[in-house]
C-alpha cells in the first residue's frame, strides 16, 4: 500500500472535521499516536450522515495494513539486511584481518618491553 495513503486519509478527515466542527486535527499526532487517532476516529463515527465514518474505516484499515506489512518485513530482517552471508565466495574482511595479524607478529615481538635491553 502507498505509504502516503494514511496521510491523505488523515488530511481528508481533517478537512471534513473542519467543515463539520470548525475544528481540525493535528495530522502529525494523528499518524504517530494511536490514542489520538482512536479519539479522532470516534469523533468521525459521531457524524453518520457524512463521509467521516467511511474515512475513519479506511484509516483503520490502512493502519492495520501498514502494521501487517511492517510485521512481515521485520520477521525476516532488522531493516538493514543480512549482516553476514552464510557462505562467502570471495575474500573479505576476515581474510584481511588474518593477514594483518600475521604481519603484526614480528613487530609484536620487537615491541615487547622484555626485549628492549636484551642483546
Amino acid at each position: 500500500m502507498d505509504p502516503h495513503h494514511r496521510l491523505q486519509l488523515a488530511n481528508r478527515i481533517h478537512l471534513g472535521l473542519m467543515r463539520e466542527l470548525g475544528q481540525g486535527i493535528d495530522l502529525k499526532q494523528m499518524l504517530n499516536s494511536a490514542l489520538y487517532a482512536r479519539d479522532v476516529l470516534l469523533v468521525c463515527q459521531a457524524y453518520p450522515d457524512t463521509e467521516l465514518p467511511y474515512l475513519g474505516d479506511q484509516f483503520r484499515q490502512a493502519a492495520a495494513d501498514q502494521l501487517t506489512q511492517r510485521t512481515d518485513w521485520q520477521r525476516d530482517s532488522s531493516g538493514f539486511g543480512v549482516s553476514k552471508p552464510a557462505v562467502s565466495t570471495h575474500s573479505g574482511f576476515d581474510d584481511f584481518a588474518e593477514a594483518m595479524a600475521e604481519a603484526r607478529q614480528p613487530a609484536r615481538r620487537w615491541l615487547t618491553p622484555s626485549t628492549w635491553f636484551a642483546r
